[in-house]
């Protein structure tokens, strides 16, 4: 490549990340499901979160709860903003946490209700 060319693609470069959005992970593992109502994320601070949490254990006979919420003021409560539950197998298992602006907190939880207790991969990310 001539040295024009590297200068080009360097210039390139430059300009996709300058107005590319700075993706970081913030949280990601596997939860066993307890029964009860388990937090994933409680993320505390200003940036927009989004996430994936993976169904595909689920099986004909269980229920699973996923609930979102956000914190208004640093001494309020958290108010519930979504909440889907999900019954049986999942043809698409993959559930995609849209992108949430966060002002001050937000948490996502995850509950199996029905069904032999299953093990959930999740990642949630920070977009800057």
């Amino acid at each position: 490549m001539s040295s024009k060319n590297l200068l080009d693609f360097a210039m390139m470069m430059a300009l996709m990340e300058e107005g590319a959005k700075k993706i970081t992970p913030i949280k990601s593992g596997i939860m066993t499901a307890d029964g009860s109502e388990q937090t994933l994320i409680e993320y505390v601070g200003i940036g927009v979160i989004s996430g994936k949490i993976n169904l595909r254990e689920m099986e004909e006979g269980d229920t699973v709860v996923i609930r979102q919420y956000v914190k208004l003021r640093h001494d309020g409560d958290y108010n519930s903003i979504e909440e889907e539950t999900y019954v049986g197998v999942q043809k698409n298992p993959v559930v995609y946490i849209i992108p949430t602006v966060v002002e001050v907190a937000m948490k996502v939880t995850i509950q199996q209700t029905t069904g032999s207790f299953k093990n959930f991969e999740y990642i949630f990310v920070r977009e800057r």
